[in-house]
């Protein structure tokens, strides 16, 4: 701001006042937000700000005060927004996370329900074998259990997993087992 007096105000010369103000302002700026480009905006939105409403500081005793405090608010606010974004962002991942949770719960009952519907159809032995299969037993305690022999179940095994490809693709089911 220049101390010229033309009448009863002052005179403000836009080119020397962003001379004046421009580095102090974005130093201000940076030491808050730590980012030199996003300190630059800050320094020029409070310049454009000062400016647009110069008439009203005419009378001013510190300008630079004044700047100081305008630039500290809004580097503070630009915080602020960050945080509140960065805050929604976790919402949104959070909920896009529980949604992906949700659908793969959803994919693996509906495949799970379809394996079960695909076992009924095997015959008796065969069903039998998957089973226990299914509930963690080896070949050799469901040989014990059911009182046949070890190759007996794995053949028996490979005809189920055989019968169980067929009923998937004749239902244009993908199932990898």
């Amino acid at each position: 701001m220049r101390n010229n007096k033309k009448g009863t105000g002052y005179h403000f010369d836009l080119g020397n006042f962003i001379r004046e103000h421009f580095a102090s302002l974005c130093a201000i700026a940076f030491k808050l937000t730590g980012d030199s480009e996003v300190a630059e905006d800050i320094a020029q939105e409070v310049i454009i700000k000062f400016w647009e409403n110069r008439k009203q500081y005419e009378k001013m005793e510190s300008v630079e005060n004044y700047l100081f405090i305008m630039a500290r608010n809004e580097s503070l606010n630009y915080l602020r927004g960050i945080s509140r974004e960065k805050k929604r962002y976790e919402k949104v991942e959070f909920i896009n996370e529980r949604e992906d949770s949700l659908w793969d719960t959803i994919i693996e009952q509906e495949a799970n329900l379809l394996l079960l519907e695909a076992i009924d159809t095997l015959p008796p032995q065969c069903k039998r074998i998957v089973d226990l299969s299914l509930a963690g037993n080896s070949t050799k305690e469901i040989a014990a259990e059911l009182g046949i022999a070890v190759n007996t179940v794995k053949v028996l095994k490979s005809r189920a997993i055989h019968k169980l490809r067929e009923y998937f693709s004749e239902n244009d089911v993908w199932i990898e087992f």
